[in-house]
């Protein structure tokens, strides 16, 4: 008997393998012509539906087990749960509100597979919308699992929906430049600015604030790319000739400071 009900639990389990296996490949043959379009609410959506399909597989199997080789009435066993729903319903309350996370995340499309997000102290690609989580790969190539009630409850940042990308920075001048050189390093980098083509129009070129030991230049452009890479070398441009505006104008920039004086009585 024992080993008639080991090698019925050993062809049972078989079966469920391979059955999650075919789910497998089938996810895989989909997601492969869901790469080939253009919309990407497809490439999200194909391997929630394998997780779901795999998960209700291995809930049916599971009673199939029960029935089949443990002999469990079945009808007895789910009108049991009925009367323990409520328990069963409070201890899978996360499991739940994962669930219904990863619907809100298909119906609202907050963000889709490919997109860098950022919400509570992560960022990262998107890669994958499972039933239960979602799948970052971070800029350090770590593989972080967020559950997807997080993902809904927390105040998420899509940075591939960028229109533009915004620069805000301050040069800091030393106490001994004249107002005629502040002039004229203003002027200096709203021509620099100017003459950027992705730069675009409207930026503030202004002098702010008497530092602790520096005068204050706010500067502030947006500019016309998301572009990660592009952004930087915009930025490395403009730093440089602003390094040299502010030499051939005869200034420096400060640096914190503080100076001692002592008194002989």
């Amino acid at each position: 008997m024992i080993v008639s009900k080991l090698y019925l639990l050993l062809v049972t389990v078989s079966i469920l393998y391979i059955t999650l296996r075919i789910s497998d490949y089938i996810g895989l043959v989909f997601l492969a012509r869901a790469e080939k379009t253009e919309s990407k609410l497809d490439d999200q959506l194909v391997p929630f539906v394998v997780d779901a399909i795999k998960f209700f597989l291995l809930v049916i199997w599971l009673f199939v087990i029960l029935d089949q080789v443990f002999g469990v009435n079945i009808t007895a066993l789910i009108a049991g749960l009925g009367v323990g729903g409520i328990a069963i319903a409070l201890a899978a309350r996360e499991s739940i509100e994962n669930l219904l996370g990863s619907i809100t995340i298909f119906i609202d499309q907050p963000f889709s597979v490919g997109d860098m997000v950022k919400f509570g102290g992560t960022l990262g690609t998107v890669e994958k919308v499972g039933f239960r989580s979602t799948r970052l790969r971070t800029l350090d190539k770590t593989y972080v699992t967020v559950p997807n009630r997080l993902v809904t409850s927390s105040e998420l940042d899509n940075l591939s929906l960028r229109t533009k990308r915004r620069a805000k920075f301050y040069v800091g001048l030393t106490y001994g430049t004249s107002v005629d050189q502040i002039s004229a390093i203003l002027s200096d980098i709203k021509e620099l600015l100017q003459a950027q083509e992705l730069v675009e129009e409207g930026f503030e070129v202004r002098f702010t604030d008497f530092g602790a030991s520096s005068l204050d230049i706010m500067i502030v452009f947006n500019v016309n790319t998301t572009d990660w890479s592009v952004y930087l070398a915009l930025r490395e441009v403009v730093n440089f000739k602003i390094m040299t505006i502010v030499e051939q104008n005869g200034s420096g920039f400060a640096f914190p400071s503080t100076s001692v004086y002592l008194e002989k009585n």
